[in-house]
């Protein structure tokens, strides 16, 4: 009777934005007669074209010491410390070469895009505005404009933005992936997909796009589909935990539970602070009966969200299958005092302290249950059967009454109510009860068996 205790983290891992960096460099200098700034200039901008941008920097510091005048210079140092992952310079730099050039329309570009990375969504749709109000046929100043968008939740704006983007580049691969994004929001799955495979077409080795058309597989239920992407992307970008723990989760639901548990296991090796790769490692832990192993997952993540009441309720169930009910009830308890709201582990305890003869705390427990849940099947069979154990035979027949109600298919309403028919004396119902749950699919002999226990019933 005890519901399955394994819990499984059904929601999905959100869908990481594919931030556009423009990396629009400003150009050499004229060859002809350079002073010394433009020639550090120069030779910056060759460094960054050979990928040296460390070398670059040092290159742009000379021009900018040698003429604090030369936007260009602090715009590709700027570049190149976005490069090397030092946004925040970046945009002091961007915002120099701004200062000295309001007409740099490429400058607001790419700050807008910095503050993209950054998370600082209205500052780059300003910055952005900005920049197509000077250049309206930048294509990537449209496409991160569409970004920001899509970050500030206004889905219609960033199509529209990333429609112009793709209509002025239509080879432009980022503006596919993140319109791809916009479309799935918009619940437009099958464009969505379009635009994903729009974007691998165009760049097959772009490892981010294969990671959000594995997600939206993930979210249809295309497991096998999802997991090819997700094998792609890791092979091209190994370092992002959620895509091993999506992985993981397609793995379970298939049953493949020992390979789910080694994806869990490298999530947590490259960020062992991931709550959500615990839960579910420590459920696949539990499909495979480790419990051992399923509880000191959930205890390491308990360290970590204290009060998470999902892991209170997992860990309670792995004891529960242990035998270990005071443990098991303590769990489910401190669950429910963080959770009220949570059927399932009212539901849980209800089921330990039936499981521990504490009958009427049971009764107790499922009405919580099911004034949160009305229509529960599970939970209004234990009531009823609880009822039963009790003597409360007309309260199992009402139960079960509502149960019918609710399922007129379901056998095992049938014949619990014919037990308790048969305690009240009423033969002529308990015997309709019993051919009822035979005409709809239970072996005679076992409806009529059940009738002495009809806890065994199926």
């Amino acid at each position: 009777m005890f519901r399955a205790m394994s819990f499984e983290l059904k929601k999905r891992a959100s869908l990481g934005l594919l931030v556009v960096s423009a990396i629009l460099t400003l150009g050499l200098a004229a060859c002809f007669g350079l002073s010394d700034a433009e020639k550090s200039f120069n030779s910056g901008v060759g460094l960054m074209g050979e990928g040296k941008f460390e070398e670059a920097i040092a290159a742009f510091d000379a021009a900018i010491l040698q003429d604090d005048s030369l936007a260009g210079a602090y715009h590709n140092r700027a570049l190149a410390k976005v490069t090397t992952g030092r946004l925040v310079e970046a945009i002091d730099d961007y915002t120099q070469a701004i200062d000295i050039d309001p007409s740099l329309a490429v400058a607001y570009s790419n700050r807008g895009s910095v503050y993209n990375r950054l998370g600082e969504f209205q500052k780059a749709l300003d910055d952005l505005d900005h920049a197509l109000t000077v250049d309206g046929d930048s294509a990537s100043a449209h496409s991160e404009h569409g970004l920001a968008q899509l970050s500030l939740g206004n889905l219609n704006e960033a199509l529209s933005s990333l429609n112009r983007a793709i209509e002025l580049n239509p080879n432009f691969y980022l503006a596919y992936a993140n319109r791809g994004i916009v479309f799935v929001r918009l619940g437009e799955s099958q464009l969505g997909l379009a635009d994903y495979a729009k974007a691998i077409e165009l760049n097959p080795d772009f490892g981010g796009v294969y990671r959000n058309r594995g997600f939206e597989y993930l979210a249809q239920g295309e497991y096998e589909l999802a997991i090819a992407d997700l094998d792609r992307t890791i092979k091209l970008d190994p370092g992002f935990a959620s895509t091993y723990v999506n992985r993981g989760f397609a793995h379970s639901t298939l049953g493949n539970m020992d390979l789910a548990v080694q994806d869990y296991g490298r999530a947590i090796s490259i960020d062992p602070s991931y709550i959500d790769a615990y839960i579910n490692r420590g459920s696949a832990y539990d499909d495979l009966g480790r419990f051992d192993e399923a509880i000191s997952d959930y205890a390491t993540a308990l360290t970590l969200a204290p009060d998470s009441a999902t892991l209170y309720f997992n860990r309670g169930a792995s004891y529960h299958v242990r035998g270990e009910l005071e443990l098991a009830l303590a769990d489910f308890e401190k669950a429910i005092v963080l959770d009220p709201s949570s059927a399932a582990a009212w539901y849980n305890l209800g089921v330990a302290h039936q499981d521990s003869g504490e009958l009427d705390r049971a009764v107790t427990d499922y009405s919580q249950a099911i004034a949160l849940v009305p229509e529960d099947v599970n939970t209004l069979v234990n009531r009823a059967l609880v009822y039963s154990k009790l003597g409360s035979h007309n309260l199992a027949v009402t139960d079960m009454t509502r149960l019918i109600e609710i399922d007129p298919t379901y056998a095992k309403g049938y014949l619990v109510r014919a037990y308790a028919y048969a305690k009240l004396g009423l033969e002529a119902q308990s015997q309709a009860d019993i051919d009822q749950a035979v005409a709809l699919g239970v072996e005679r002999s076992s409806a009529e068996s059940s009738i002495n226990d009809p806890a065994s019933s199926s």
